[in-house]
């Protein structure tokens, strides 16, 4: 018997141990296992294995083949083959195959890899592969190996018409497809407050105010506040309505997924005859939505009148009553 000699140009790896149909289906890793076979020309990406003198390899009482290490994906890897089964895992007649991930002293606390493998057996009558994939393994600290304890059985494996083990040699292989974590995953929070806000504003000089009003900031669930008033209304009513609007001044912070729900009441009370113009909404604020209110609160006509009461002596009230009912912002997972 020649010594074993190792060889691994664009990772084929060369076992030399010297020494004197068609494929149905391939048994299942388990019940629950989705595999998934075929027939393809091209040869594996990462890494080959060629067996010569199988029969001595199989009978030289030799439970296992560990390969030399291989790059796949950005990891290190190593091929397991039990030429005679892994008997630990029931794949007595079969040939056991098996991705083993290396390295580990270099990896960062809690790692794992999802992973996606395609084995591989030569088929040299035909000058093609027949491939098994299985479905997505992780690979931890806690199960650094995963496989096929039946990959393919000796029966199959042997028969000459298959062109597995032609001259007593054969090939195996091994792709792997990464998953990689892209902290695409997000956590939703949302919490319920019952803030609630309410107070006036005594807008003197009215007639004198040529742009818009703004307000000191006020906090109301955690949040700043301005009130906005175009005395002449904003573009889309300048000249016809007053315009009053709330402004959110934490949206210039915000991430494009944080906003916050308001239910918020603009009042221009009467001076004169008591009670007051009202309206309401209930509308998301966020980076993108800033600032709600009413472009046409009230026409000038109105409110120039001086029976009705709302300006008076060149002087409006404002009063907003305001309740932050929603907080919600989603993050990306870690």
């Amino acid at each position: 018997m020649e010594p074993i000699v190792f060889c691994s140009p664009s990772n084929m790896e060369y076992i030399d141990l010297h020494c004197p149909s068609n494929i149905e289906s391939v048994v299942l890793e388990d019940e629950a296992a989705e595999l998934m076979m075929e027939i393809r020309d091209a040869s594996p990406t990462h890494y080959s294995l060629k067996i010569e003198s199988f029969s001595l390899l199989s009978e030289s009482g030799i439970d296992k083949f560990e390969s030399n290490v291989f790059n796949a994906g950005g990891y290190k890897w190593k091929m397991i083959i039990y030429p005679n089964g892994n008997t630990r895992e029931n794949g007595s007649g079969h040939i056991s195959v098996y991705l083993a991930i290396t390295g580990l002293n270099s990896m960062r606390a809690g790692w794992e890899v999802n992973a996606i493998f395609t084995f591989f057996v030569f088929n040299q009558l035909r000058d093609n592969y027949l491939s098994v994939r299985g479905k997505m393994r992780r690979f931890q600290p806690m199960k650094t190996l995963w496989g096929l304890p039946k990959f393919l059985s000796h029966k199959k494996f042997k028969y000459p018409s298959n062109g597995y083990l032609v001259d007593d040699k054969c090939v195996f292989g091994a792709e792997i497809f990464i998953i990689h974590r892209q902290a695409i995953g997000e956590c939703l929070s949302m919490v319920k407050s019952n803030d609630l806000f309410k107070r006036q504003w005594k807008i003197c000089n009215f007639s004198k105010l040529r742009k818009d009003w703004l307000s000191e900031e006020f906090t109301v669930g955690g949040y700043n506040w301005k009130l906005l008033v175009y005395p002449q209304g904003n573009v889309t009513s300048k000249g016809c309505h007053i315009s009053i609007y709330l402004k959110f001044v934490n949206a210039k912070d915000f991430n494009q997924h944080q906003k916050v729900k308001a239910n918020c009441s603009i009042n221009l009370k009467d001076q004169i005859n008591g009670g007051c113009k009202k309206l309401s909404y209930c509308e998301w604020f966020s980076s993108t939505a800033p600032t709600w209110g009413f472009s046409g609160y009230m026409p000038l006509t109105q409110l120039y009148d001086e029976k009705n009461g709302y300006l008076v002596k060149d002087c409006i009230v404002v009063e907003v009553d305001l309740k932050v009912v929603f907080k919600h912002s989603v993050r990306n997972l870690s």
